[in-house]
């Protein structure tokens, strides 16, 4: 038997499958509709078979604020500070600069090197941004902190976008350990401030 012929019924078996219908689905099948949205109620099933339940599950894998520290709000100051009350980790304040321009001041409470500088980043809820910073000495000569001084522009727009969600947001500079910070309405506040096109 040639070997065209012991091929022959295999080539056959595959023109048959060529020509089967590729499609299980049934003729009177229906298409889910857009709006179709997952039950919060179940647990277990895996996005996007239940998106509700997928979506918790990742907000549930963002980190924590830090320590259980909390934001606070000083309208008057238009300042957002979080930490422990009287010694805040970080703030944001929009301030008024002399020229009556608004300004940004963010400060990370950590002791600088003298004469420092360096990068404030933040990084949460999809986006990234970063400020230069400086190490300010304490007129005593005991400790000090960073600062950056940003201007409402894109850079803080930037800023602005790592807070809009509702994920944590990790506020680094190099060198130290990072502070972990919930996002909420008073940096997003602080931020509007300055971001706001009068006032």
């Amino acid at each position: 038997m040639s070997r065209i012929a012991k091929l022959a019924p295999f080539a056959v078996a595959l023109a048959l499958l060529a020509c089967a219908k590729a499609d299980p689905v049934a003729d009177n099948a229906v298409a889910p509709s857009d709006e179709l949205v997952g039950d919060a109620s179940a647990t277990g099933l895996a996005a996007p078979a239940n998106s509700a339940a997928a979506e918790a599950a990742g907000q549930a894998a963002l980190p924590p604020g830090t320590g259980g520290l909390t934001w606070a709000y000083r309208a008057a100051d238009r300042l957002a500070l979080f930490g422990p009350p009287g010694t805040p980790a970080f703030s944001i304040q929009c301030q008024m600069q002399r020229e009556g321009r608004k300004a940004l001041l963010f400060i990370r409470s950590v002791p600088p090197s003298a004469g420092g500088k360096g990068t404030l980043s933040f990084t949460g809820n999809g986006q990234v941004a970063s400020v230069p910073i400086s190490a300010v000495a304490n007129p005593t000569g005991v400790g000090g902190d960073w600062r950056a001084v940003v201007a409402p522009d894109e850079i803080a727009r930037d800023v602005a976008e790592t807070f809009a969600g509702p994920g944590a947001v990790t506020v680094s500079v190099g060198g130290y350990p990072p502070l972990v910070v919930p996002s909420s309405a008073e940096p997003r506040r602080a931020l509007a401030e300055c971001l706001a096109a009068d006032g």
